[in-house]
């Protein structure tokens, strides 16, 4: 893991948060349950990634967030080309994604499969991949995933 400085102040990163996250949140935003305080306590890693410049939430050619893992995942042969290193979010889960990603669960008694497979369709990760996340990163990808539920 590379060590960074701050590449943006805490407030800086938390205006750039809040403005991304008007777009997928705007009832919440207008019916002032959204708070600063309510931002940094519920996605203090995206804040620390958007600090330390690993997370852009608009790319440049996608429009999508892509966030850089602190931790790469590496193949067992350890190369370099095969790694892992940034992650592509999908920001938008079409009703017919929706029906695939419920096929054959029980949203209510089997949470953690459903999970996994979010996590699968918004990030293009394999389950091994996710498997194979560090738990800083994991976390990082699973408060910004909850973004566009």
């Amino acid at each position: 893991m590379k060590e960074n400085k701050a590449a943006i102040s805490e407030e800086v990163a938390l205006n750039e948060f809040k403005e991304f996250l008007k777009k997928f949140k705007k009832r919440e935003f207008r019916r002032g349950k959204i708070t600063d305080e309510k931002i940094l306590d519920d996605y203090p890693n995206i804040i620390d990634a958007l600090m330390d410049g690993l997370l852009v939430l608009e790319n440049k050619e996608t429009g999508k967030p892509v966030f850089t893992l602190r931790f790469p995942i590496e193949t067992e042969g350890k190369n370099e080309a095969l790694a892992v290193k940034t992650v592509t979010f999908k920001t938008r889960t079409k009703p017919s994604d929706m029906v695939r990603l419920l096929d054959g669960i029980n949203p209510q008694t089997q949470q953690a499969k459903y999970v996994m497979r979010y996590l699968q369709h918004v990030t293009n990760l394999a389950q091994g991949e996710i498997d194979n996340l560090d738990k800083d990163d994991y976390d990082t990808i699973s408060q910004l995933a909850t973004v566009f539920q």
